[in-house]
C-alpha cells in the first residue's frame, strides 16, 4: 500500500541488551513539508489461529478417548451459572494438534493464550512449556525448542481451584474455569523478531512523555530477539487516518533479548479527545536484516494527558472532563466469560446508546476487543487489577505470602504491558473494598501504587473504597462505593453523606460508586424499601434510588459517578428474584431486558439521542382507578394521550415527566407518550 510521507530531523534512538547500550541516529519530528513516496508493505509474523478442535475433559477422566471436542472461547462453570455455591473447582485439560511445515525449519514459535483462568500449564509434546498464573491476561510461552516438523501435541491444563497464591481470592465474582479467551501460534519469519512478550503485550510500547498541542515527544520502545548478536535496521513509521506518515530508518545491534528505543516528535499533533475526537495514529516498526524484512508489527494509538484538578475535576488534555461512568464485568448467562466478539460488540453498544463516557472495568481485564472499542469512541477506561476484598468474614482479599505479593505484582505488570498503547486507559485500579481484617495491606498497597506509577508514570492511579482511614489515601483518586438506601440507611441519605464529605475530606480527589437490586419480575407500586438480602427485590426501587442519587450528586464537586451496568454471576449473592445472579445491573444477565433506569441515564446523559420511554411499563396489572403515569425523556416536554385522547403536556425535570393523577378506565387502557417526532405506547390493566 503506497501512503505520503513527510521529511524528518534527526535525533537519538537507544538499544539496550543484557550488557550494553549504545546511541544511533534515529527519528525525530513529524514537519509539514513536501511529501515524498515511500510504502509501508511489511511481513510481520504468521498468526494461526489454534481456537478450533481442542479434546476436553476434567480430572475425574480417565483418558481422553472419549473426550468431547470443543471451540475456544470455552469454559465448564456451567453449574456456576445455575448459581450452585459448590461449583466445580479443579483441574481441565485441553488437547490440540497442529501441524509444523518444513518451511518453519529456522522460525520462532510462540504459543499465545489470551485468557486461562485461573492457573494454566502447557505442555508440548510431552514436555513441559511453562505456566501462567492468573485468569484474564494474555501469555506467550516460547515453544521453538520443542516442536518437531510434521504433527505435534499441545496440553494445556487449566486449574481454577482455590490458590491462595493467585488474584483474585476473594470478591463476590464467580471464578469460571477454562480456556476463556482464544489460543494462536505465533510464526516469526525468522531468528530475529519482535518478541510477543515482555507480559504478553506484543512487543511494541508507544511512550509519549512530553503532550500538548503544540508537540508530542515520546519513544516508541521495541522488544527483540535475535539468536546471536548482531546489527539490523529499525525502521519507525507513523500515520494518521489522513495518510500523513512518519518515517525513519536507523541502524542498530541487538542481542539475545534487546529493547529499542525510538524517540519521536511530532508537530502541531492532533490529541485524543475523549468523545470529542478520539483521534488516533498507527505506529508501525519494520525489523530489516540483510536487506530482508524479517518481522513487523504495528499497533494504534493516541496521544492525550489525563491529570486531577482540586477545583475542576478530571482533566484530559488541560480540560474538565465529567465522569458519566458505568461499571462492567464481562460475562453473561449461558456462557459466562467466554464470550464472542459479537457479545462485546453488543455490550459496547449499550455503554454507548446510554451516553456514558466512562467505563470501569472491574476486578479483572475485559476482551482485548472491548479497549479497541473505547479508543475508537473515546470512552476513558478504568482499568482493574484483581486485588478486591470479600463479602464474608472467610474471604481474604490480602494475604502477607510472598506468592501472593508477586502474583499481584506480576499481574499488574501484565495489565499495563498489554492495555499500555490504549489511549482509553487512563487510570489503574489498584485495589477494590479491601478489608483490613488480619493480614494489614497497607505496606504492600503503598508499593503496588508505586509500582503502577514507575511502569507508567502517564496515568493516575485509582481505588474502591468502602471504609474511613489511611487506605484512602494511597492512590491519586479514590471512589467511595456507596449502599445508603440499599444495605442501610434510606436513599435521601446520599445528600447528608455528600456535605459531610465535602466538610471533612475534600482534600480527596472523590469519585462514587453505587447502585440497588432490581428485578424487571418483581413489580410492585410505590414500594416500601427492601432488604436487600431478600429475594423481593423490585425494579420501581432500583429506579427511586437511581433518581434520587442522581439528583443529589449533579454539580456536585465529586470527579464522577459509576454505575452497574449489567448484571453478573455471583453464587456468593444473597437476595434476589434470581439466585446466583447479582442483580444491581441496569441490564439483564441474558441481555434481554433494559430496566427503566437504563433509559433514566440514556434520557440525562445521550439527551441528543430523541427518544420517550413509558417507566414502569412491566407493572402491567394494576389496583385503582387513578395512577401515576412517568416517562423519560432527553426532550423538554412530552404528551400523554390515554385511550387516544390527551392528557396534557408535562415538562421534564432529570429527565423525568410525570402525570401524577391519571383516571384510567377498569380493564386495558392504552397509555401513549409522545415527544417531537417519537413516541411510546404500553397496555396497562386496572382492576
Amino acid at each position: 500500500m503506497m501512503r505520503r510521507c513527510v521529511i524528518l530531523s534527526a535525533s537519538a534512538a537507544t538499544v539496550t541488551t543484557a550488557a550494553t547500550a549504545v546511541t544511533v541516529t534515529a527519528i525525530a519530528t513529524i514537519a509539514t513539508v513536501a511529501a515524498v513516496v515511500c510504502t509501508t508493505d511489511a511481513k510481520g509474523a504468521e498468526r494461526v489461529d489454534l481456537g478450533r478442535d481442542w479434546k476436553f475433559f476434567t480430572q475425574e477422566v480417565a483418558n481422553s478417548d472419549n473426550a468431547p471436542l470443543v471451540n475456544l472461547p470455552h469454559m465448564w462453570s456451567g453449574d456456576a451459572l445455575s448459581g450452585r455455591a459448590d461449583y466445580y473447582r479443579g483441574m481441565g485439560s485441553y488437547l490440540r494438534q497442529f501441524d509444523v511445515p518444513s518451511s518453519w525449519k529456522d522460525k520462532r514459535l510462540w504459543l499465545k493464550f489470551y485468557g486461562a483462568n485461573l492457573v494454566a500449564d502447557l505442555f508440548v509434546n510431552g514436555r513441559y512449556a511453562g505456566r501462567h498464573e492468573g485468569g484474564y491476561t494474555a501469555f506467550a510461552i516460547e515453544i521453538t525448542s520443542l516442536v518437531r516438523q510434521g504433527r505435534n501435541h499441545l496440553m494445556a491444563s487449566v486449574n481454577n481451584g482455590v490458590d491462595f497464591g493467585v488474584l483474585p481470592t476473594s470478591g463476590d465474582m464467580n471464578c469460571y474455569g477454562g480456556l476463556l479467551r482464544g489460543v494462536e501460534l505465533i510464526v516469526a519469519n525468522g531468528k530475529t523478531a519482535i518478541s510477543p512478550n515482555p507480559y504478553g503485550a506484543g512487543g511494541v510500547r508507544v511512550v509519549q512523555n512530553n503532550v500538548s498541542e503544540e508537540r508530542v515527544e515520546g519513544e516508541v520502545q521495541v522488544s527483540v530477539v535475535a539468536d546471536r548478536e548482531k546489527s539490523i535496521t529499525a525502521q519507525l513509521t507513523i500515520c494518521t487516518p489522513t495518510d500523513t506518515t512518519l518515517t525513519q530508518s536507523v541502524k542498530v545491534k541487538v542481542a539475545a533479548s534487546s529493547t529499542i528505543k525510538l524517540p519521536f516528535a511530532i508537530a502541531k499533533p492532533r490529541l485524543w479527545n475523549g468523545t470529542a475526537n478520539p483521534f488516533m495514529y498507527n505506529v508501525g516498526v519494520k525489523l530489516i536484516e540483510d536487506g530482508v524484512v524479517c518481522d513487523s508489527a504495528a499497533v494504534a494509538t493516541g496521544f492525550r494527558t489525563i491529570r486531577y484538578d482540586g477545583e475542576h475535576g478530571l482533566m484530559l488534555n488541560g480540560k474538565p472532563c465529567p465522569v458519566r461512568g458505568v461499571r462492567i464485568r464481562q460475562e453473561r448467562a449461558v456462557v459466562g466469560p467466554a464470550i464472542s466478539e459479537a457479545d462485546v460488540r453488543d455490550d459496547f453498544a449499550a455503554i454507548v446508546e446510554m451516553g456514558a463516557n466512562a467505563v470501569r472495568v472491574v476486578g479483572v481485564p475485559h476482551h482485548p476487543l472491548f479497549y479497541t472499542l473505547c479508543d475508537q469512541a473515546g470512552i476513558i477506561v478504568w482499568s482493574d487489577i484483581p486485588l478486591m476484598g470479600g463479602n464474608s468474614i472467610m474471604d481474604r482479599g490480602f494475604i502477607a505470602s510472598q506468592p501472593f505479593m508477586n502474583n499481584g505484582r506480576e499481574q499488574l505488570r501484565e495489565i499495563v504491558a498489554q492495555q499500555f498503547n490504549h489511549p482509553s486507559v487512563v487510570m489503574w485500579g489498584i485495589f477494590s473494598d479491601l478489608s483490613l481484617r488480619g493480614d494489614n495491606p497497607l505496606d504492600y498497597l503503598h508499593e503496588l501504587n508505586a509500582l503502577a506509577k514507575k511502569e507508567d508514570p502517564s496515568r493516575l492511579t485509582v481505588a474502591g473504597s468502602n471504609q474511613d482511614g489511611e487506605i484512602n489515601f494511597i492512590t491519586d483518586l479514590i471512589v467511595w462505593n456507596q449502599h445508603l438506601g440499599w444495605r442501610e440507611g434510606s436513599p435521601e441519605d446520599i445528600s447528608l453523606w455528600l456535605a459531610q464529605l465535602g466538610h471533612g475530606w475534600r482534600n480527596l480527589a472523590s469519585g462514587i460508586g453505587y447502585g440497588a437490586g432490581g428485578s424487571p419480575i418483581q413489580q410492585e407500586s410505590n414500594p416500601a424499601q427492601p432488604l436487600y438480602t431478600s429475594n423481593w427485590h423490585p425494579e420501581q426501587w432500583q429506579t427511586h434510588l437511581h433518581e434520587v442519587y442522581f439528583r443529589a450528586l449533579r454539580g456536585s464537586f465529586l470527579w464522577g459517578s459509576f454505575v452497574d451496568l449489567f448484571e453478573y454471576g455471583s453464587v456468593g449473592y444473597v437476595g434476589g428474584a434470581t439466585h446466583g445472579v447479582n442483580d444491581m445491573g441496569l441490564i439483564t444477565f441474558d441481555r434481554r431486558i433494559r430496566k427503566d433506569a437504563y433509559y433514566f441515564y440514556k434520557a440525562n446523559w445521550n439527551p441528543s439521542v430523541p427518544f420517550v420511554y413509558i417507566a414502569e411499563r412491566r407493572n402491567a396489572l394494576r389496583s385503582g382507578s387513578v395512577q401515576k403515569i412517568k416517562a423519560y425523556t432527553g426532550q423538554p416536554t412530552a404528551e400523554l394521550f390515554v385511550n387516544g385522547a390527551s392528557v396534557g403536556v408535562a415538562q421534564a425535570d432529570h429527565g423525568i415527566v410525570v402525570w401524577p393523577d391519571v383516571t384510567l378506565r377498569r380493564g386495558p387502557n392504552t397509555i401513549e407518550v409522545r415527544g417531537e417526532n417519537v413516541s411510546d405506547a404500553i397496555t396497562v390493566n386496572i382492576r
